[in-house]
């Protein structure tokens, strides 16, 4: 079966490698463009280009700055692809570009759709505090992530699981399901059901909003927020040291329901960091003051000489 490939993150070159070693004849790899990074806004590639460079592949890569147009149409015609193969490419692809291979189109959306369809379904599960997450391989169609179901296959997720583990369980998940729904198409194709539109919900992007502690909260609900946004971009918290506000990333926790206090008010400073919410309490593991290292909460305070305080969110910095 010939395949393009589409996509563009990490998680996408890990699939793309994992199809190419098990030697899935893939004609060609469709990923965005290259984007200015760091201070010198030096051009840099795509995860999923970056991977096919260092590899030494001889596949044909393609960067459209719009890949609906009737010229790339006409380029993707040309390879007779018998499926495409879409893994986080970025961009909504419209029906003329759906309509091309013989086969069908086809999305890997990590989610158990109809659940958290959109931008950021992992850590919207996590912030949920769900007890399960997976795979969902779709039939692409015009509307997002919204196409019939093709193939699943659940993750559980664990109490203290953050985005980083979750992302990698979920792509090992991949590794047995995508290769086997590629063997098998015609039969998955054959028995694929239509999503329940009274399940669906949504994964909106995460934005800076999203990413601060509200200790009004509880420790739950603050917990689930720091592991879903662990290990990046991170969630943080405003902290007053001495006479200076700062902002404090908070890579991971433990929820202590022994202990209470008002909420911000820090209720241990000996080894460890608890800081009181609306219910029970948070442990901080390791953070990163703004401008420092990561290190163990433990560290951060053995470096603090001055009175500390935590700050609620309308707290200006």
């Amino acid at each position: 079966m010939k395949i393009v490939f589409w996509g563009t993150s990490e998680f996408a070159a890990r699939i793309l490698s994992d199809l190419l070693a098990k030697s899935f004849e893939i004609v060609a790899v469709v990923t965005r463009l290259d984007m200015p990074q760091g201070r010198s806004l030096h051009l840099s590639p795509p995860p999923v280009k970056k991977f096919l460079i260092e590899s030494g592949s001889k596949i044909p890569v393609h960067q459209p700055e719009k890949a609906s147009t009737l010229e790339f149409s006409q380029i993707l015609s040309s390879y007779n692809a018998d499926l495409f193969l879409v893994v986080a490419y970025g961009e909504i692809l419209r029906q003329n570009i759906l309509d091309i291979p013989i086969k069908g189109c086809i999305n890997i959306h990590t989610s158990l759709l109809p659940k958290y369809r959109g931008a950021a379904p992992i850590q919207r599960c996590l912030m949920d505090g769900s007890r399960e997450s997976g795979i969902t391989i779709i039939e692409m169609v015009r509307q997002m992530d919204a196409g019939d179901i093709l193939a699943q296959s659940v993750v559980p997720i664990p109490e203290n699981m953050n985005f980083g583990q979750l992302e990698e369980a979920l792509l090992q998940e991949c590794f047995t399901l995508v290769p086997k729904m590629i063997h098998d198409f015609d039969q998955y194709y054959k028995n694929k059901t239509s999503q329940d539109v009274n399940l669906v919900t949504f994964a909106a992007k995460i934005l800076p909003v999203d990413m601060e502690i509200n200790w009004n909260d509880s420790a739950q609900k603050n917990h689930d927020k720091i592991r879903a946004l662990s290990p990046y971009p991170g969630a943080y918290c405003k902290v007053k040291i001495g006479d200076e506000f700062k902002r404090l990333k908070i890579k991971s926790s433990f929820v202590r329901l022994d202990l209470k206090g008002d909420p911000g008010s820090i209720l241990s400073l000996n080894r460890e960091l608890i800081i009181a919410c609306s219910q029970g309490s948070l442990s901080l593991g390791d953070v990163q003051l703004e401008g420092k290292k990561m290190m163990t909460a433990s560290d951060f305070l053995k470096g603090i000489h001055q009175k500390i305080s935590f700050s609620l969110p309308d707290s200006s910095l």
